[in-house]
Formats: C-alpha cells, sequence, structure tokens
C-alpha cells in the first residue's frame, strides 16, 4: 500500500506544483523525451546484466510492491515451529523430526506454522540446517559457519536487484540531460522561427531534464531502496533460526535457545518475554 501511496503523492505533487501557479499540463507531455530516457534506462539494464539478472528484475520489482510480507506473526510462527521441534529432539531426539524433514510441505507439525513454513527460502534454510542433526554430523561451531556462509550468500545474491534499480536511478538524471541537449539541438535549427515556436522547443528540451531528475529521485530510487529494505527483511529472519539452532546445537535448553532467536528479531516485531512463554506453551499443547 505504501508503495502505490507514494507513487501517487508524487505524482499528484508534482502536478500539483506546476498546474497551480499556471503551467500547462499539455507541455509535459513529450512523448520522443519519454523514448530517450526511458528507453536509453532499459536498454542499460540489458547491457550491463547478464540474462538472469534481467528476468529477476520483475520478480524483485513485484515483491517490492508487495512487500517481503515478514510482520509479527510471522516471526511468531517461527518461533513456535522451532520450540515444537526442540521439545520434540530433546524428547524423542532428532529421529522424533525425520518423517517432518522428509516432507515438509505435509508435516502437520509445519503448517500448523503456514505464515513461516509458506515461506520457502525460509524453510530451506531450517530444514536444511535440521538435517544436519538428524545425520548426526552438526556440531554448534561448524553449524554456525555453515549457515553464515548460507546467508551471506543469500544476502549477496538478493542486494543485485537493488544494485541495478539504484544505478538506473543514479544515470537517469544523465539521460534527461541528454535528451535536453538534442532538445536544444532542434532548437536551434528553428532560431528563424516566431518566438512562440522557439520557447515551445525549449520548453520540450527542459522537459527532458525535469523528467530524468524526477524519475530518478521521484520513483527510481525509492523502489530500489525499498527493494534494499526487503532484503534486509529476509536475511534478519534468516538470522533468527541460526541465532536459535546454533545455541541449541550447542546444549542450550529450547528456552534458552529460542530467547536467543528472540534477541535477533527487530524490536519492533520482536515478542516479549511473556509472548514467548506463551509460544512455547502453545507449542507444546499442540505436539501432544
Amino acid at each position: 500500500m505504501g508503495f502505490i501511496v507514494g507513487f501517487i503523492g508524487v505524482t499528484v505533487c508534482v502536478i500539483v506544483g506546476f498546474v497551480g501557479p499556471g503551467g500547462n499540463l499539455e507541455v509535459l507531455f513529450q512523448p520522443f523525451e519519454y523514448v530517450v530516457i526511458g528507453g536509453s534506462a532499459i536498454f542499460t539494464v540489458f547491457t550491463a546484466n547478464p540474462g538472469y539478472v534481467v528476468k529477476g528484475l520483475i520478480p524483485a520489482f513485484m515483491t517490492a510492491m508487495k512487500g517481503s510480507g515478514i510482520t509479527k506473526a510471522t516471526y511468531n510462527d517461527l518461533l513456535g515451529l522451532m520450540a515444537s521441534i526442540f521439545d520434540t529432539m530433546r524428547r524423542e531426539g532428532v529421529l522424533g523430526i525425520e518423517g517432518d524433514l522428509c516432507n515438509p510441505h505435509e508435516s502437520a507439525r509445519f503448517n500448523r506454522y503456514p505464515r513461516a513454513s509458506h515461506d520457502h527460502h525460509l524453510m530451506e534454510t531450517l530444514t536444511g540446517a535440521l538435517r544436519l542433526f538428524v545425520d548426526g554430523v552438526v556440531n554448534a561451531f561448524d553449524l554456525e559457519r555453515l549457515l553464515d556462509t548460507e546467508i551471506e550468500t543469500h544476502h549477496e545474491e538478493a542486494l543485485i536487484y537493488p544494485s541495478v534499480v539504484l544505478k538506473v536511478a543514479d544515470a537517469l538524471p544523465a539521460l534527461g540531460i541528454v535528451a535536453a541537449v538534442l532538445g536544444i539541438i532542434i532548437t536551434m535549427g528553428h532560431l528563424d522561427g516566431p518566438p512562440q515556436e522557439i520557447g515551445a522547443h525549449v520548453a520540450a528540451a527542459l522537459v527532458g531534464t525535469m523528467l530524468g531528475i524526477l524519475l530518478s529521485y521521484g520513483y527510481v530510487a525509492p523502489v530500489g531502496t525499498k527493494m534494499d529494505h526487503i532484503v534486509r527483511e529476509q536475511t534478519t529472519i534468516l538470522k533468527t533460526v541460526k541465532a536459535g539452532l546454533v545455541s541449541f546445537a550447542g546444549g542450550a535448553p529450547p528456552q534458552v535457545a529460542l530467547e536467543f532467536a528472540r534477541k535477533t528479531i527487530p524490536s519492533d516485531m520482536r515478542p516479549t518475554s511473556e509472548e514467548l512463554e506463551e509460544i512455547i506453551k502453545d507449542a507444546k499443547k499442540a505436539a501432544q
């Protein structure tokens, strides 16, 4: 919602600021300026990036529009799921969760916490680490290094898309100048015309400069920043998984391991200690 409100707000403010003092809205409609700036920006993306990055830009943009979907409820579900897993492993050993890991999508335990279990990469990280417990080849030190490597790799890959968008934003003012210069060149060929015609050509040229700056700072750069925030949100929840699993692998009781996980959660989404106790109690009841 904030994405759409922001775009509409920027557009309305610019139009009102132009029309209010007496500007003619038709002057802003310069299709060839749009072609020079927009077309050049799009094709620079094709020039500068490999195919998989270009293909991934649209899904990344759609995610930016919708948001990461990570809320306090997502973290509560994750803590509840880890509480259920840790309690089962403490009582039954690692084989108690083997059936859940074979097919997480059909696991009653995982489906009890849909906000967390429907996050593909989150579950991939969690189940991948838990399989090491089942295989008996994990210790806290190695698990921490493994998860650090996975999280860092995911973070670096995900940052590619906001980086591309922000570079396009940086280029747009310069492309606006290109469009303006082209407009001035055209104007120079009409210096023998009436003042009204010369003024129209100059106005068209200036629209190019305005458009490049507006697109950069009013639309494209905010999208890149939003994409960057989403990447950080996705990385943070993976760090929550790491904190809980590493602590549990190091021998901490389930409640202590979950407290380590809780401390990594951003303050605006972090459940209180009392809420964590309720999450743990509900997980135990559901497991019985």
